[in-house]
């Protein structure tokens, strides 16, 4: 039997009678944590060293797989775009590494509270912004590091020439280093003094000759650097990364720090040969 309007309006009132005596209101849902099933770090492998390029590693903390399609860098130390981007797959208790080149540092602006975090977006189209945690301080360094050579170029642009010199004895060979004038000078630029050179992971100096130290670098200052090999054993020209980048440690208005030359592709061949001479592995 179907009730009458006037008992259901009763009906109504005895409930809600019944629910202020004793009901409680429905708790909203519980807002999703902004971290949700992610964390995130930042770090700097070998291959990534030579290219100033990070990874950023990512954590399925959850228990539920998931799908990242790009994971970008925000932090106010660099300019927007170090981003990873494609498709890589995460099960439970699982980080991937994801190269990612790292933009240009801004200088000139305070830091030191930085807090960097990672933009994650997923496959089913949902965005996360977790921390980043940066264990080995490395957003730090390469901070440093691009301001420094910032620095440096308003002074003096260093190269090495393309041609790898004979050297005084067996088993040696001479780089040129090059210093050029700034790309863009304004006013009178600041004047750059070359403290040291360090060796690398494939060449040493040569202890005949040793490396200069104490050089104002003006425009068209040459330096000889005469080498030796650092190591003789295959794989180090084999899994070779950063050995022909030169560290020059330099001085520039009142600020030390290290310029990395890159030898060109031609003298980076060059310098492969020279050490295989050098260790005398076999030829072909």
């Amino acid at each position: 039997m179907v009730p009458s309007a006037a008992a259901a309006r009763a009906l109504g009132a005895l409930a809600v009678l019944a629910c202020a005596a004793g009901c409680s209101p429905a708790a909203p849902p519980a807002a999703p944590s902004p971290a949700g099933p992610i964390a995130a770090a930042v770090d700097q492998f070998r291959d990534e060293y030579a290219a100033g390029s990070i990874v950023v590693q990512i954590t399925d903390t959850g228990g539920t797989p998931f799908t990242v399609v790009r994971a970008e860098l925000a932090d106010p130390r660099f300019q927007d775009g170090t981003a990873w981007a494609g498709s890589a797959d995460l099960s439970a208790g699982q980080t991937l590494s994801l190269p990612a080149a790292l933009a240009a540092a801004s200088c000139g602006r305070q830091t030191s509270d930085a807090a960097p975090s990672v933009r994650v977006r997923l496959a089913d189209g949902t965005d996360h912004t977790v921390p980043a945690a940066d264990p080995h301080g490395v957003l730090s360094r390469l901070h440093g590091e691009q301001c420094f050579v910032q620095q440096a170029a308003d002074a003096v642009r260093l190269r090495l020439e393309e041609t790898l010199g004979a050297g005084s004895t067996p088993g040696t060979a001479v780089l040129t280093l090059v210093a050029d004038p700034p790309a863009a000078p304004s006013g009178t630029p600041p004047q750059a003094v070359l403290t040291s050179v360090a060796g690398t992971t494939l060449l040493g100096e040569d202890p005949g000759r040793p490396w200069p130290h104490g050089v104002v670098l003006a425009p068209g200052t040459r330096l000889p650097l005469a080498v030796r090999p650092a190591r003789c054993d295959p794989h180090a020209v084999a899994e070779d990364k950063v050995g022909t980048l030169i560290p020059v440690t330099l001085e520039v208005g009142g600020a030390t720090g290290v310029v990395r030359v890159p030898a060109s592709p031609a003298l980076r061949a060059a310098l492969y040969r020279f050490v295989a001479r050098a260790c005398g592995w076999p030829s072909g």
